[in-house]
Formats: structure tokens, sequence, C-alpha cells
């Protein structure tokens, strides 16, 4: 999209979505006063409703579809390398599959997802930041993500998975921080970076197995491709990048890529009073990675991680409406890593205005690997960000976030940036 007509193309969809949602309080609001019957489906959809009732006969046997758009306008205010606006946006394409009801296989389930990120990326233009600022951002084009095929046994206590998959779906995991804009936020970073790990918006070949000996103790184990997307990641041992299209569909299984391995153990409580969650994992890439300092290459290289996320404040034991808090780090080897520590703390509060809305406050420091070309030091993040849900298919997020020393340097100077988002299911 042109950045001239960027701005306007966001004001419109955010109009037009508010437009939507006004329309739909009214309707609530109407009801409730009594003046209208409005009976609630058993199955909702998103904006684009039943389909004539089609949509809810694929999901009764077994096939379920959904579509999303995120669109959002950010604008480095000061410091980093500009001052200005940028769009961007991303459309996800997904179907799911009870092979159940669809085949009459037990427990089984398939997905297949697609992405389509576009836009201009502010943290290339504007700001700098290797974090990166918006979660959202990535090279233009389209992906296939998800080509997967799970298996579940002994009551859901024993789960297989094989196919294409993104590791950062189900390693690492804080859902309290899942309300964040910044990629710190997401996936751990130093693993992210330079693994080849299969993370937004990447998807690997592999095979996952999860087992739950005990009610909310689990164990995972995963094997995946070394290098998923060459056209993505540079290799670790070169520092290149390959020629590969970036679709997702680069299947060859290189042993010259080496293989990443992922391990899990937690305990996680997901309802009741207090719900929360203790994880320990490591990641460990056999691909020959380069040395900082122009050592002699290293013949692996493994990180840690270790995530606290914990509600800590709930209006009742069944409701979503509390304060929750959340604490991550992660460790890598300091002669192959760009970065050898990272570390994430933050607290969201659900319930302000409504039932659902959440506002969080978080920060980031990741450190960079001292014996690096340049000798970059560390960059922190601070980030503000308040979503409510303004309709059932609409959420507008405003966000602000403060970036020290983006990109680990004194180059660019401190950045504020600041935005908007609009996520909206069909």
């Amino acid at each position: 999209m042109k950045p001239s007509t960027a701005p306007k193309a966001t004001a419109s969809l955010l109009a037009a979505s508010l437009l939507l949602a006004t329309q739909s309080q009214a309707e609530d609001a109407c009801c409730k006063n009594g003046a209208c019957e409005k009976t609630a489906p058993e199955t909702t959809f998103g904006l684009t409703g039943d389909w004539g009732g089609f949509r809810s006969s694929l999901k009764e046997h077994g096939y379920e579809v959904g579509a999303t758009y995120t669109s959002e306008l950010f604008a480095n205010l000061k410091g980093g390398q500009k001052r200005s606006a940028v769009f961007d946006g991303l459309l996800k394409l997904t179907l799911d599959v009870n092979l159940e009801k669809a085949a009459g296989l037990s427990d089984a389930s398939f997905r297949i997802s697609g992405l389509y990120p576009h836009g201009t990326s502010g943290t290339l233009r504007n700001v700098g930041d290797a974090a990166i600022y918006s979660n959202i951002d990535s090279y233009d084009t389209y992906r296939l993500v998800d080509f997967w095929l799970e298996q579940k046994l002994l009551e859901g206590k024993l789960s297989l998975k094989v196919g294409q998959m993104r590791v950062d779906d189900e390693f690492g995991l804080t859902e309290t921080a899942a309300v964040f804009i910044n990629s710190s936020f997401g996936a751990p970073n130093p693993p992210a970076t330079p693994m080849p790990i299969a993370t937004y918006p990447v998807g690997a070949l592999g095979i996952r197995l999860r087992v739950e000996p005990l009610e909310g103790l689990y164990g995972m184990a995963g094997i995946y491709d070394g290098n998923p997307s060459p056209g993505d990641f540079k290799d670790p041992t070169t520092g290149l990048t390959g020629n590969a299209a970036r679709h997702g569909t680069d299947w060859a299984l290189r042993k010259s890529e080496g293989t990443l391995y992922t391990g899990e153990i937690g305990y996680q409580r997901s309802a009741g009073a207090y719900p929360g969650a203790v994880r320990f994992g490591l990641l460990r890439h056999t691909d020959d990675f380069r040395d900082n300092a122009g050592g002699a290459d290293h013949r692996s290289s493994t990180s840690t991680y270790y995530v606290f996320d914990q509600t800590v404040w709930q209006k009742s034991p069944s409701s979503k409406e509390g304060l929750s808090a959340f604490l991550r780090g992660t460790m890598a080897p300091k002669g192959s890593s760009s970065m050898d520590n990272s570390t994430q703390a933050g607290l969201v509060f659900t319930g302000l205005a409504t039932e659902e809305d959440k506002i969080g406050l978080a920060y980031a420091r990741n450190r960079f690997s001292p014996n690096q070309d340049g000798n970059p030091d560390r960059e922190t993040i601070t980030e503000l960000s308040y979503q409510v849900p303004v309709a059932s298919t609409l959420k507008i997020q405003p966000d602000f976030q403060y970036i020290s020393h983006p990109g680990g340097t004194t180059v660019n100077n401190n950045a504020w940036v600041v935005g908007i988002r609009a996520i909206l299911e069909f």
C-alpha cells in the first residue's frame, strides 16, 4: 500500500468498524430496555454472520472457518530514525476440522491457516529497534503457516501433533502478555535471534509430543526443521539470507541446516480461582553458529527460559475481571547469540470499563551479547496499552511505547511511539 494513502485507508476502516460497533451497541441497549426482542444464537460468528446457515452447517459437520483482519496506524513522535506515521495490516484465514465429526476419528483434529501481512515496517523506516515494536510487522507476502494433524489419547492426557506449525504457539507462552503489541512480549527474544526458529510469521515442519500425567502438570517436546524459511532467516554460520520464496512452502529438510529441539515442563491452572502457570523450557539448535568475536564456529546453540504467569486478584472465582501479572526470562550463549539475555514483566487489569476490556503496563529489557561488532548494549521497552471490545466482532487498541536505545546503540535517540490498532473478526 502506498504510504500517502495508508492513513486515509486506516481512517476509513476504523470509521466503518466503529459504525458497525455503534449499531451493535444500540441494538444491545434497545433490548436491555425491553423495546425489542433479541435472541442470542447458540453459536456466534463474525462480522459476515452465518452465511445463510451455511456456516452453522459446516460446524455441525466438523468444519470451522475463521478470518481476522488486524490493522494499525503507528507514529514515531520523537527519536529513532525518522518522525513519521506508517500503516500495516494482517489478514489471517483459518480452517479447523474436528475429524471426529468429519471422518469419525476420535479426538483428532486438523488445521490449515494462512497469513497476509502487508504495509510499511515502522521498525525499519522510523525506529530502528531490534525487538520490532509491532508483532504483526513482517515481509509483505502471503504465507502458509499451519498445516498439521493432532491426535489426542487417554482422554487428552497424551497429544501428538505432526505437520507444519509455529513453535511459539505452544512453547514459552504467557497468557497475560498476549495483549501487548511489542514483539518482545511474544516469542522469547534470544531464541528467535539468530536461531532460525519458527515464530510469527513462519511455520516449520515438525513433530510435537505433549503429556499431562497429573491434572495441570505437563511436559512437551518437539523436533523441527532447522531452517523452515531460508528467505527469512540468515544462515547462523554464514550470516547470509537465502533466495527461497517466503510463502511457507519450503519443505526441504537439509542436514546442513541442523535441527531444532524444544522441551518444556510446567504446571498450569486454567480455571477456577486464581489461574496461573509456571513453565521452564529450552531450545537447542544443532547447526553451526558464527562466533560473535570472530573465533571458531559453535557446533550448536542452546537457550533456556522461564515463565511465571499468575492472576493476583479476581472479582470472583469464575470471573475474568481481575489483575494478572507475568514475568519471563530467556538466556542464550554470549558467543553465538545477538541477544544473550531478555527479561519481560508486566501487569494487566481486565474489567476497567467493561467485563472484557484490558489495560496493561509492561517492561522489557533485551541485553545484547557484549562481544559483537559495534559493542551494542541493551534495548528497553515500556508499553502502555488498552484493548477494548466495542462490538462482538471488533476490538480497538490505543497503544504507547517508549523505546530506549533502539537497536542497542546510541546512534538513534530514544523513541516515543504511539498508535492505534483495530482487530476485526469476520
